[in-house]
This record gives C-alpha cells, sequence and structure tokens, in this order.
C-alpha cells in the first residue's frame, strides 16, 4: 500500500475535533502560601482528576498542609483542643520547615474543599481557604 501523508494528518485532525473547545484538562496544580498567620492557594480552584499542591512555607515556624473536603466554610470548620475538625480529610503534607517547600498530590473529585494548617492555634489564627474543584 502506498505511502499517503494526508492520512497521518486526518488522523491527528479527528482526534483535535474530539475535544470540545475550551476544555480543560483534567486536574491540575495550584500554589499554596504559607507564613505566620495566612493560607492562599492561588488558583482557588481547578478542575476535577489529578491536583498537586506546590506547598511554600515563607513563615518562621512549621506549618502543615491538610485538604479536607467538605461542605462547611473554611471559617466554619469546628474546633477542639486548638485544632479544627479533620473530618473529611483527603490528604496532608506535614512537617514543612519554615523556609521549604513540599508538593501533595491527590485525585479530587468535584466538591468543595478547605485547606488548613491544624498545628494547634493555627487554623484560629487564620491558616484556612475555600478550595473548589470543578
Amino acid at each position: 500500500m502506498p505511502f499517503v501523508p494526508h492520512r497521518r494528518v486526518l488522523a491527528g485532525a479527528l482526534a483535535i475535533a474530539l475535544v470540545p473547545a475550551g476544555a480543560a484538562l483534567a486536574g491540575g496544580s495550584t500554589k499554596v502560601a504559607m507564613d505566620e498567620f495566612t493560607l492562599k492557594a492561588s488558583p482557588k480552584s481547578v478542575t476535577a482528576g489529578k491536583v498537586t499542591f506546590s506547598v511554600k512555607n515563607s513563615g518562621s515556624d512549621r506549618h502543615e498542609l491538610v485538604v479536607l473536603k467538605t461542605s462547611t466554610a473554611a471559617s466554619k470548620l469546628r474546633v477542639s483542643g486548638g485544632r479544627a475538625s479533620e473530618k473529611g480529610r483527603v490528604g496532608a503534607a506535614k512537617n514543612i520547615a519554615a523556609g521549604t517547600s513540599k508538593a501533595l498530590t491527590l485525585t479530587l473529585k468535584k466538591g468543595h474543599y478547605v485547606l488548613i494548617c491544624n498545628i494547634p492555634g493555627h487554623y484560629a489564627g487564620g491558616m484556612r481557604s475555600d478550595f473548589t474543584v470543578k
């Protein structure tokens, strides 16, 4: 059978046409900046799938990132003993020393999530953020 270069081009064009215009790839990444006592995620939403949190502790204290799937707003979690309830926990990056970074990759479903530092007193101090997976 003779080589027909346009077949390869046509196959590629068909594969591209099957992806809707403006469709995002599943998952994504977000940067999480921490210090005393803030926690900021950027962007604050990604699509469902494999999500990587790149966490940077710019503060002078040790911090952690705990990811919770919950319908409760970040500022409304139940607190006991200086720590927020971790009901709905899907993962965490622990012991992030001052001036260091860690990555946390999780497979997340659609829904509302809360990102917190749950070292005693840190959540109450403001280290929390709402996060959405679409």
